[in-house]
């Protein structure tokens, strides 16, 4: 079913961002030209603005609860749908059941009538046991049909229904995530940091820029269209699989109590680990053929000590699944095996799981307070660019729950298998 609902959520994102566009139109680059050009004007303004009133806390605060509650409302619009396609999948199902049992029957009536007809079926059994059956069958077959019928019709109005409000449902997503998008976009260039586990402004310029040379790298000029100059340099794939050999969820995609800060907040990646994660380096690899557009690596001050940064080292790679760009990013690497520019296959190591406080202890927030409780990945997943444009806004504005996308077990259940 996940393997269906795969292709499902792959129509409906790009849907919803078309949805999103026509809702709010947006300016956004044409030409890779444009793009550079969209990035001068965003370093002007981000640095006009670094001299400038910055907000305040209380709209920070503000702010960051009404991007909060978006997000909330985004991941439970994704859970809505997923439940509704998994309903309209049954009762296409069950449709397809009822007309081959209607066929049936019309093919019966078709060569008899009358009560003759019953017996005549009853008698034409092979052995006594489809004999006994066939009796059966005969003697509910008037009332049976009508029932049947009747059962038919009330779930094609079921499916029709349940298909109109996967439709509503389409449209509060993209709806919700423009809000998101225009949100974010409003407050960018005034504050370096939305929260401890963003990009900051600069991280996202420096992405920007990374994107701009590989594009160059495949050999994109400044009047070529960009869609096709990310097509040409990001590998096609077909399909996402898991990112460990083995492992297991710990944590899903949706809001939370954060263990660490005990804040009610939307948790925008799948936690997932192994046994002894915290003392064996395991491997971690794209979840589809990609390109790495992004690394956030650790710095090292002028004090010798490492800058601290929620989710240490950070991994991001661009991916074109059926000509459908998206992003996957990979949190708490205690290394990193690759680099920016560097095209990378589902089989390609991008690093190694980390995350334990008691040795990487980089993966802290501005506070000194440790991100995480134990090794392991978070898997975050947008059908974004790592920074998108527009605004810059982060490429978490068109963040979805991977758990919709790839074919998890439940939570707490090893899988031994990528695929």
């Amino acid at each position: 079913m996940k393997k269906i609902n795969k292709i499902f959520w792959r129509t409906i994102f790009a849907s919803c961002l078309l949805l999103a566009n026509f809702n709010i139109p947006i300016v956004s680059a044409q030409t890779l030209g444009d793009l550079k050009q969209e990035l001068a004007e965003f370093k002007a303004e981000y640095e006009k603005n670094k001299q400038e009133q910055q907000l305040t806390e209380s709209e920070l605060k503000q702010a960051k609860q009404e991007i909060n509650t978006i997000e909330i409302n985004i991941v439970n619009a994704q859970q809505q749908i997923a439940n509704l396609n998994n309903e309209i999948e049954q009762l296409t199902i069950e449709i397809e059941n009822k007309e081959a049992e209607i066929e049936d029957i019309l093919v019966f009536f078709q060569v008899a009538s009358g009560e003759n007809a019953y017996l005549e079926y009853a008698f034409g059994a092979k052995d006594f046991t489809d004999f006994i059956y066939r009796l059966a069958v005969s003697e509910q077959l008037t009332s049976y049909n009508e029932d049947l019928v009747t059962e038919y019709k009330q779930n094609i109005e079921d499916n029709k229904k349940k298909t109109e409000e996967l439709a509503q449902k389409q449209i509060e997503l993209a709806n919700e995530r423009t809000a998101l998008e225009k949100k974010v976009a409003e407050i960018s260039v005034r504050v370096d940091k939305l929260d401890e586990y963003g990009l900051s402004i600069e991280e996202q310029i420096k992405a920007q820029e990374n994107e701009i040379k590989i594009y160059e790298e495949a050999g994109c000029k400044d009047s070529d269209d960009l869609n096709a100059c990310i097509a040409q340099a990001t590998p096609y794939d077909t399909e996402f699989w898991l990112p460990l050999e083995i492992g297991q969820v710990t944590g899903w995609a949706e809001p939370r109590y954060n263990p660490v800060t005990g804040n009610y907040e939307m948790h925008h990646g799948v936690d997932m680990s192994r046994s002894n994660a915290n003392s064996t380096d395991y491997a971690i690899y794209p979840i589809a053929n990609g390109v790495v557009t992004n690394i956030i690596d650790l710095e090292v001050a002028s004090s010798g000590r490492y800058v601290r940064s929620c989710g240490g080292r950070k991994v991001f790679v661009q991916h074109n699944i059926n000509g459908k760009i998206y992003t996957s990013a990979y949190w708490h690497l205690r290394a990193i095996n690759v680099e920016v520019g560097q095209v990378v296959s589902k089989m390609t190591q991008i690093g190694v799981m980390g995350g334990n406080p008691a040795t990487d202890y980089w993966d802290k927030d501005s506070y000194g307070n440790f991100c995480t409780t134990g090794a392991h990945l978070h898997l975050e997943l947008s059908d974004r660019k790592v920074s998108a444009g527009d605004g810059y806004s982060s490429y978490r504005a068109g963040f979805i729950a991977p758990q919709y996308v790839l074919d998890f077990p439940n939570k707490y259940v090893y899988w031994y298998s990528r695929y």
